[in-house]
Formats: C-alpha cells, structure tokens, sequence
C-alpha cells in the first residue's frame, strides 16, 4: 500500500502559537493541556497532532505524547478500528517477525521521542510510565489514533502499523489535501471547561 505522507514539521514551526492552541482547543471540544510541540500540520497550516509533555501541569503522567487532533482523521481512524483492523493487527503481530520486531522499534522510536520532548519541556523523569508508550506497543494494538498520530509526526517508515493505517485512510483524508473547511467552528469560543478523564481522575483523589 502507498500514500502521500508530509515530512515530519521542523524547526520553529513546531512551536505552538496561540492561534495553534485556539485551533486544537476547538478540534478537540476542550481546553488543550501541556501542548509543547505541532509535529505535524495539514497542508494548510493547522495542527494534525499535538505533542504533549509526558506530565501535566496537574501533576498526572500522561503517556500519550502524540495525541491525534484533526477531526476528519480521527473519525477516519474511527472507521478503521470499527471494521476490526485493531484485532486483525495484533494477530498479524504474533505470527510476522519482521513486523513484530518493526513494530517493538516503533515503540522504542516512541519512549524515545518522549524522553527528547520531556527534556524541552523541562518536565523531568516520569517514573510512572517507565518503559510505556502508548496504543498497544510493543505487543499488540489497543489504539489506532495513536500509531497514526505517531506516524505522521515521526514520519514514514517509524511505525509500520501507523504507516498502514494512513495507506487505508487514503478514502477519507490524504496529506496532499486540505480538510480543515467545515472540520469544525473556527468562529466558536475556545472552550474553557475540561471535562477529561485526566481532569476527573485528579479531582476525584483530591
């Protein structure tokens, strides 16, 4: 399978401005936590994936530090885990050794790549998370947003269950096109209420 993928965003432009933040705000329906990074934008400018320090400022370690945002992909991606590809993946995963060993370097690629994005944050260790990453990895896959958040930051060719999703999403959205028109209401305000698990979990230990 073949598809069009951008090349991970360098330099500045992985620094989020605050029109970045409004718009993620907005993809996501609430207040954007801890974005240090936009490791991959749409064609037109807009954020496709956050990067996010690997502990709140709340205080919780967060092991999803490539959290996909682009409405139109997450609902793609959707599509793909309710037609089985998680389970058909993960199958793949105990019977393919060269996949599997791929897939264990997308998984250190990751742990990797957190570990660089903790140190610019200035977050420090997080013990907590030692050794985890996120969607599955290394062994099987529990979520395909998150290979696919991983493979449009990092590039093709880090995460091949990543890369392979993007190749049968190619339907729905595709790098070489913008979809953000519609996607979701530039003219609403920025939500200022997290209702997130992380936000609930804290205030329900406080």
């Amino acid at each position: 399978m073949h598809f069009t993928a951008s090349p991970p965003v360098q330099g500045n432009d992985r620094v989020p401005t605050q029109q970045d933040l409004d718009t993620l705000s907005r993809q996501l329906n609430r207040p954007v936590r801890d974005v240090v990074e936009i490791p991959a934008r749409c064609v037109c400018g807009n954020p496709l994936v956050a990067a996010t320090a690997p502990r709140l400022s709340n205080g919780i370690p967060f092991p999803t530090t490539y959290y996909l945002t682009h409405p139109v992909i997450t609902a793609a991606v959707s599509r793909l885990e309710a037609a089985g590809m998680m389970n058909t993946m993960s199958e793949r995963l105990l019977s393919d050794r060269e996949l599997a060993e791929a897939y264990a370097r997308a998984h250190e690629a990751y742990l990797q790549a957190r570990s660089d994005i903790a140190a610019r944050a200035g977050t420090g260790p997080v013990p907590e998370i030692d050794g985890i990453s996120a969607g599955g990895m290394p062994t099987r896959v529990k979520c395909l947003h998150v290979l696919v958040g991983h493979a449009l930051a990092a590039g093709p060719g880090v995460n091949p269950l990543g890369d392979e999703a993007l190749a049968a999403l190619t339907e729905w959205w595709t790098a070489d096109r913008c979809y953000c028109a519609g996607a979701w209401d530039e003219a609403a305000p920025v939500p200022a209420k997290d209702l997130s698990r992380h936000v609930k979990r804290l205030n329900a230990t406080s």
